[in-house]
């Protein structure tokens, strides 16, 4: 991944997890990968649930080809399924949003701000980066506290951090604002989880609004061992949600919402 595999790596096992113009998704369709039935679904709750119980491998990813590949090392494949959250992200997206994205697209450095050299510590940023790289092209917006949005055209990784997940104001106003016509790549960030980052963007998921209106947030971890999903807009989901993410110490952690308008069939 990015500029050094050997570091990168690394950094991919302790963490879950293109810049426009510089390399072009894939031409026609996403191949359906081992091990995910899809032939035949059209319909995106049936495409988003056929990914659940898919099992989660350490840097795992899916490459163009359909390929379960890692993000560090993409000369290695797989004959068993197996992503981590981001190529999760990647993967997902890629169906819902009708495009084939490319590892190297989704994996660029955006701002050139990353790396063994970095100030901020060694990707930093890597959750940022994915879902604004997954994003590039389509209508975007991150949503904001007070109902307010914002272009990210022009931010990074440190500004804005999105909403405090322990927040009251945050559970009464969040789940609302997912939408159906819409897909929401979220990045999970936090101050201090790790010696020599300030600011990590740490896990990466994915939230569909299916039919019946629930806010499906699909994820993975080496915890679950496994593709699972939680409704946010339920009460046991929320809480389970911010369960999942409770704060360590003195440091908020914070969910990152960019919502993506799903192309028009």
């Amino acid at each position: 991944m990015r500029k050094t595999l050997v570091a990168i790596a690394v950094v991919v096992i302790t963490m879950c997890i293109f810049a426009p113009g510089r390399t072009k998704a894939a031409a026609g369709p996403a191949p359906i990968p081992a091990g995910l039935r899809l032939e035949g679904l059209t319909a995106p709750d049936a495409i988003a649930e056929a990914f659940l119980g898919l099992p989660y491998r350490v840097d795992g990813a899916i490459n163009t080809a359909g390929e379960y590949t890692l993000f560090a090392d993409q000369t290695r494949r797989f004959s068993t399924p197996g992503i981590n959250c981001s190529g999760l992200v990647l993967a997902l997206s890629r169906f819902l949003l009708g495009r084939n994205i490319t590892l190297e697209e989704a994996i660029l450095d955006r701002l050139g701000d990353s790396g063994p050299s970095s100030p901020h510590g060694e990707d930093w940023d890597f959750g940022w980066d994915l879902i604004m790289n997954i994003s590039e092209g389509f209508p975007r917006r991150f949503l904001l506290p007070g109902g307010e949005t914002k272009d990210p055209a022009g931010t990074d990784g440190f500004s804005p951090r999105g909403y405090d997940i322990h927040a009251e104001q945050t559970h009464r106003e969040l789940p609302a604002r997912f939408v159906q016509g819409h897909l929401y790549l979220i990045s999970l960030n936090v101050e201090g989880r790790r010696k020599g980052y300030g600011l990590q963007h740490y896990h990466v998921g994915i939230v569909h609004v299916a039919s019946g209106g629930q806010a499906w947030l699909y994820q993975t971890s080496g915890k679950s061992g496994k593709v699972n999903r939680r409704d946010l807009k339920s009460v046991q989901g929320w809480d389970s949600f911010t369960r999942s993410f409770a704060n360590t110490g003195k440091h908020r952690k914070m969910v990152l919402v960019l919502e993506v308008d799903l192309p028009r069939k």
